[in-house]
Formats: C-alpha cells, sequence, structure tokens
C-alpha cells in the first residue's frame, strides 16, 4: 500500500482480474475494476447495495452518519430528495451573477456557502471589502476558518492499512468543531458541514487539474480560449442554458481533467442482502468497493490512458461512440451518485470561463513534476498548483 497508494488497485486488478476479494481484518471486501460490473453494482442491484459501507472511524463518529454520506436506508431517501431541490437546474438558474476572482478553497467555500445555506462567508473578498463586510456571528466564522484548515491540512499515513489509506475512512470532525455544531441540531450539522466539504475542496481540486493541465497543452488552451472568445465580449454571462449548450470544448476539458485526476478513486457500498455479482454471490454485509479510478485509466476505455486528450470526448469521435457509458463516472454512480453534479459543473464552467476571458497561465519553476498528490478525504496537491497568471491583451 505504501509503495502504491491508490493505485494498488490497477496492480491488483493486472494481477486478479476485475472483481476480486480480500478481506480488513473480518471484514469481508470486494474489488470491482469493470465498467459493466460497476452498472451493475451501482444501478441494476441498487435495491441490494444501497448503502455506504462504514468503517470503524467513521462508525465512532454519531455526527458523520447522520450526514447524507453515511445514512442508510430510508432516511437517506428522504434526506437525499430533500436536499436535491437545491442543486436542481431549475433552481440554479435563479441564482445572480457570481463572479469568481481565484482558484481557492475559499472560492469554492463561498460559492457552496451562497448556493445552498444563503450565506455570504466573505472568505474569496478583496482585504478592502472585507473590512467594510458584517462579520455576523463570530462562532460562523470560525467554524468556515476551521473548514478550510481542515480539508486542507487532513492527510493520510501511507505507511498504514488499507482503512487508513482511503479518503472516506478519515474521520475529520475535530475538537474545535465541537464548539460551533454543539448548538446546531445533529442532522443539520452533519449536512451543512457534508456539503460544504463535498462542494469546497473537489471543486477546488479540480479546477487546480484543469489549469495545471491547459498550461502544458498548448493546443488545448488555443481551442478552449477561442471557443470562449467567440460567445461574446466579458460583460456577456453566460446562462444556464448557455452553460449547458454553448461551450462542448469546455465539457470535453473537464471531462478529460477529471478522468486523468479523478477527485475520489473508490466508490464505497455494501451490501444489504445476499447478492450475486459478477458470478459470485457476496453475503450480507459485505463491502464493495468500485474502483473507479481504475476505470478511467482502462486502455480499453482510453487508449492511451496517460494522455490529456479532450477531443476523446467529441461525440462525433469514434473512441467516444466506442466507449462504456460508466468508463469515468467521478461523480459515482446510480441513486447514490453525487448530488452537486450539475451544481459543480456549472461552478466550474463559470470560473474557467472567467478566469481565461482575462488571463492564460503557465507554470510556475517553482512547481515540482510531476505533482506529487496527498490522499485524504479527496485527492489533494500536496503542494499546491503554482502557475503564473499573464493577463491576456
Amino acid at each position: 500500500m505504501a509503495k502504491y497508494g491508490p493505485d494498488v488497485f490497477s496492480v491488483l486488478a493486472k494481477q486478479y482480474g476485475p472483481i476480486f476479494r480480500f478481506h480488513m481484518g473480518r471484514q469481508p471486501l470486494v474489488i470491482v475494476a469493470d465498467a459493466e460490473l460497476c452498472r451493475e453494482v451501482g444501478i441494476k442491484k441498487f435495491k441490494d447495495i444501497p448503502n455506504r459501507s462504514i468503517p470503524s472511524p467513521i462508525a465512532a463518529s454519531p455526527l458523520h452518519q447522520k450526514g447524507l454520506f453515511f445514512t442508510r436506508d430510508s432516511r437517506w431517501s428522504t434526506m437525499r430528495n430533500t436536499i436535491l431541490s437545491v442543486y436542481q437546474p431549475s433552481y440554479l438558474a435563479k441564482l445572480g451573477d457570481v463572479t469568481f476572482s481565484d482558484l481557492s478553497l475559499k472560492l469554492a467555500t463561498d460559492v457552496i456557502g451562497k448556493a445552498a445555506f444563503g450565506v455570504d462567508f466573505g472568505l474569496s473578498k478583496p482585504i478592502s471589502d472585507k473590512m467594510n463586510h458584517h462579520q455576523g456571528d463570530n462562532e460562523v466564522q470560525e467554524f468556515i476558518k476551521q473548514h478550510i484548515y481542515s480539508t486542507t491540512q487532513l492527510k493520510m499515513d501511507l505507511s498504514g492499512s488499507v482503512s487508513i489509506i482511503l479518503g472516506l475512512l478519515v474521520p475529520i470532525l475535530q475538537e474545535p468543531f465541537h464548539q460551533v455544531l454543539k448548538r446546531i441540531p445533529d442532522y443539520i450539522s452533519a449536512v451543512t458541514y457534508e456539503q460544504l466539504l463535498a462542494g469546497s475542496a473537489t471543486t477546488s481540486f479540480t479546477l487546480s487539474s484543469i489549469i495545471y493541465l491547459v498550461a502544458c497543452h498548448p493546443e488545448v488552451e488555443q481551442k478552449l480560449l477561442a471557443e470562449i472568445d467567440a460567445f461574446g465580449p466579458d460583460d456577456h454571462i453566460p446562462t444556464a442554458n448557455d452553460l449547458q449548450k454553448k461551450f462542448p470544448y469546455l465539457d470535453q476539458v473537464i471531462k478529460e481533467a477529471t478522468r486523468c485526476y479523478i477527485v475520489s478513486p473508490l466508490v464505497a457500498r455494501e451490501t444489504s442482502a445476499v447478492v450475486e455479482i459478477g458470478g459470485y454471490k457476496l453475503p450480507k454485509g459485505t463491502w464493495v468497493w468500485l474502483a473507479i479510478g481504475v476505470l478511467a485509466k482502462d486502455p480499453k476505455n482510453f487508449p492511451e490512458p496517460e494522455k490529456f486528450k479532450p477531443e476523446r470526448y467529441d461525440p462525433n469521435c469514434a473512441e467516444e461512440k466506442q466507449r462504456h457509458p460508466y468508463a469515468n463516472i467521478p461523480f459515482g454512480i446510480g441513486p447514490r451518485a453525487c448530488i452537486g453534479q450539475k451544481f459543480s459543473m456549472q461552478e466550474i464552467k463559470l470560473s474557467l470561463i472567467h478566469l481565461y476571458r482575462k488571463y492564460i497561465f503557465r507554470h510556475s519553476p517553482l512547481m515540482e513534476s510531476p505533482l506529487e498528490l496527498e490522499y485524504g478525504i479527496v485527492l489533494n496537491y500536496k503542494h499546491g498548483v503554482k502557475v503564473q497568471a499573464i493577463k491576456r491583451k
């Protein structure tokens, strides 16, 4: 594990095939590394595999079990349907104009706060604006400050066991949070923190990945800039419909970047009944982990998988037409897929359009090569993505 990190599942899949089993102590665990089998687990047999597996660190945290991510069965369905309305296109289209000023975690946290909770955290405002910004409850400010700290500082010990290595298994609630969250009902606390974490850390990582990859592929940058410039002047803000239909190459760039640097390489599930997957009968209580990071680098679906080629997602491309529809599933699969997928895509697109209208980016000589990844709740860049912003003429 210490040698390969999350790539260990690619190594094991090559040796043992697309579905294999091992044990974590007494806990049976099945790894699935095949697109069709992932569809079987995540969609076709969802009724028998409806819940996420809950590792012992999370099981010891009552607050985590009350959030959407680890809530189970009918309670999860009710909570999901309630939260889902916030992220529907009809709701998102009503949001006011959002101006993006940087690629930081603070930016993504501000967007989630404003869109999902109606709260202006003011984290990404210029210093002069912050001085005039109403500070509100100091406890809320402390909560957000600790949120930024936790999502940037969490690390995993790669010399530890599987249960420590995988990001979903790390308990993230630390003592400072209790001072704020103890005054709020547990379910609200859990869901609020979950939405902030899921919506900020993942978006920040994806934006950083795109900027990094485009900066070292000038032909991609040229096509991307041409599409963005063709849309109209800088003060022409894209609508939700525009984002969906008028930026096809931007779509391809985002999809390819999320394939190259997938935020979370595993999707965790647990069987609630005896179920057959891939010809194998799995007992009730078996953990089933979908190795979506392995799928994203499978040369059967992605020839030359180590290359950054957005054109592979062109709908007229032979590779796109032949590819399994679940070969790249960075937002998960089935009813338990990320409920904020459409929101996240709009946020990422608006950010990139705003940035590339004004700047292009080049790798800083201070940035290491290749980039070193850090394995936590989600993947992160250990030393960040260092670039030079060059103002466009």
